[in-house]
């Protein structure tokens, strides 16, 4: 491994959703905000299921505004059961994302929920620094 006179602390940290509930039901809520030059690295992503969800058939997409559920997909949550989930995009899961722009985490949300709580919780690195040496 070869040496540099450089070295970058990187500032990374867990930032968790605000709650998604029952109320959010039929919406694409927007549950976090993601800083301009931030890296979402593969695998960061999870939801915590803290009371199921009840009502119609619960279902939950974690996304963002290019792909609604990018990071979790519905199909990965047992929303009816509460516990930690993780799943993330197929390309997300090799590369992660970069958010060269302010970007917004969502999570649409089914129909005729009577119940229902979780939260998501996302590691994010603050990158825009290293970058853009």
């Amino acid at each position: 491994m070869g040496n540099s006179a450089l070295t970058y602390g990187i500032k990374g940290r867990w930032v968790r959703s605000k709650a998604i509930t029952n109320a959010d039901t039929n919406t694409t809520a927007v549950i976090m905000d993601i800083p301009a030059g931030t890296l979402i690295p593969p695998q960061s992503a999870m939801i915590q299921v803290l009371t199921a969800f009840a009502g119609g058939t619960p279902s939950i997409d974690i996304g963002d505004g290019d792909d609604d559920d990018g990071w979790i997909d519905t199909t990965a949550i047992t929303e009816a059961t509460p516990g930690p989930y993780a799943d993330v995009d197929a390309a997300l899961a090799i590369t992660g994302k970069y958010y060269a722009a302010a970007g917004q985490i969502k999570a649409k949300v089914s129909a005729s929920l009577t119940a229902g709580k979780a939260y998501v919780f996302i590691y994010m690195l603050e990158v825009k620094d290293v970058i853009s040496d």
